[in-house]
């Protein structure tokens, strides 16, 4: 025998590797591994809308928080003196705009003076010239009569012009009281921002900042890893793609849990990868990159995998590993 396998080398060298691919290409027909799996959960990086240093941080790495709980404060008073000084540029916005209003029922009331004494006049004027053609009254108080009354239209045109720059006037105070309105709320609202609350419940991530650290709006001060979508991402081969249906009972091995099976559910399958990043546009895809650049790897693409009958002891870390088993 082993003289007929040592004229026969090639033939067994090939013939066993030939076995050893028809062994591999055949488990594909039953089952799907994947050890390139991720632990994954919705993170949130908490940061400040507005800046300024750190007042209070009341929370700790790990530390579990649950939602709407304070998670840190920048330090108040300046936003504080901000709504003080805004309310004052509001409510001296107000008043002027409560004296531009007086200065519209002055110029109206003004209006309707100079009106009756227009009509006073325009009597007088009609009465002197009636006596004035009887020969009664002397052309020089008639003539006094048409002055008084041209005098009069005159009073009236001008009190409509201070009415409508009174008018111009309110609008312009109208103005200023609303964009002081808007200021006040925007001073309000960033005093408001800067307590810091959870927007989910989760556990935090560890961070570096402290008391007395400086934060810039939209810095992210520290890291929620929430409990709203905790999943497994399981870089899976192409030639299993045709059997995997979402929905699908899968085995996973945890790297924190170890030498304990748990049922998984495939959830999604990615319709889309990238070997590297190539666009603005395709930034969203995943990208899974070749573990070569000399040899043509099959493409994996990222399904995620559920654990709906996880026990409740189980704690899941994020970035951790696990291995995948799925059955055809």
């Amino acid at each position: 025998m082993l003289a007929w396998i040592e004229n026969h080398v090639v033939r067994v060298v090939l013939g066993g590797a030939l076995l050893l691919w028809l062994a591999y290409e055949a488990t594909g027909l039953v089952a799907a591994y994947s050890g390139d799996v991720r632990v994954t959960a919705a993170l949130v990086a908490v940061a400040p809308e507005v800046g300024g240093p750190i007042a209070v941080l009341p929370v700790r790495p790990d530390q579990t928080v649950e939602a709407n709980q304070p998670l840190l404060s920048i330090e108040p008073r300046p936003f504080a003196l901000a709504v003080a000084s805004v309310t004052a540029a509001r409510d001296v916005a107000e008043r002027q705009r409560g004296l531009a209003e007086d200065a519209v029922a002055e110029a109206s009331a003004a209006i309707d003076q100079a009106r009756a004494r227009l009509t006073d006049a325009q009597a007088v004027l009609a009465r002197d010239q009636t006596l004035g053609r009887s020969g009664i009254m002397p052309q020089e108080r008639v003539q006094d009569a048409v002055r008084d009354a041209a005098v009069a239209q005159a009073e009236i045109r001008r009190a409509e012009a201070a009415l409508s720059v009174a008018h111009r006037l309110v609008e312009v105070r109208q103005a200023e009281a609303a964009a002081a309105t808007a200021a006040l709320d925007r001073a309000a609202y960033d005093l408001a921002r800067t307590r810091v609350f959870a927007p989910l419940a989760g556990r935090v991530a560890p961070f570096d900042a402290r008391p007395g650290d400086m934060a810039a709006p939209g810095q992210a001060v520290l890291t929620l890893v929430t409990d709203a979508d905790w999943r497994l991402v399981a870089n899976v081969a192409e030639r299993h793609l045709r059997r995997l249906r979402p929905g699908q009972t899968v085995w996973v091995l945890l790297g924190s849990d170890p030498w304990r099976l748990h049922r998984g559910r495939v959830r999604s399958i990615a319709p889309a990868v990238l070997s590297a990043p190539a666009s603005a546009s395709e930034a969203v895809v995943p990208v899974v990159p070749p573990e070569t650049d000399w040899i043509r790897l099959p493409q994996h693409f990222p399904v995620e995998i559920t654990l709906p009958d996880l026990p409740p002891g189980v704690r899941l870390f994020h970035g951790a590993t696990a291995r995948v088993l799925v059955w055809f």
